[in-house]
């Protein structure tokens, strides 16, 4: 069970992050979680929104470099430990978590946490073996 999540490279500059998010309001594209990796010279700007293909189509047709990956959307649950229950597993089983950033469902206001792993499918069934609630796309 993965969902999609749009990756937008961009430089390190004034201005940049707010032409993007300025592209997907215009277009009505709605971001449900975000998070951004930088360095002194470019960044990555890697965010859930409800239409994937046509936020990616629609950056890309702006001159910006996007792509679709996939992450797994893991449920927490509001309790001390929660956020052990899904990486502990993941670690476990020898399992890489790559990048993972958090953010609050909007069907249900539970945390969650968007994971990368080096081996997404041994993930899910490492998640979904220890009963850990997956979300899928149309859920976020």
């Amino acid at each position: 069970m993965f969902v999609k999540q749009v990756s937008v490279f961009m430089e390190n500059k004034e201005g940049k992050l707010g032409n993007i998010t300025r592209i997907l309001r215009e277009e009505k594209i709605d971001i449900r979680a975000f998070s951004i990796a930088d360095t002194t010279e470019f960044g990555i700007f890697r965010v859930i929104v409800k239409e994937p293909e046509r936020a990616v189509e629609v950056l890309r047709s702006q001159g910006l470099t996007a792509q679709l990956n996939e992450v797994i959307v893991a449920v927490l649950k509001d309790k001390i430990g929660s956020f052990d229950e899904v990486v502990r597993p993941l670690s476990d089983e020898g399992i890489d978590i790559k990048y993972l950033y958090s953010f609050i469902g909007e069907k249900e206001a539970t945390g969650r946490v968007a994971i990368c792993a080096d081996n997404m499918k041994k993930a899910v069934l490492t998640l979904q073996n220890c009963g850990c609630e997956l979300s899928s796309q149309d859920e976020i």
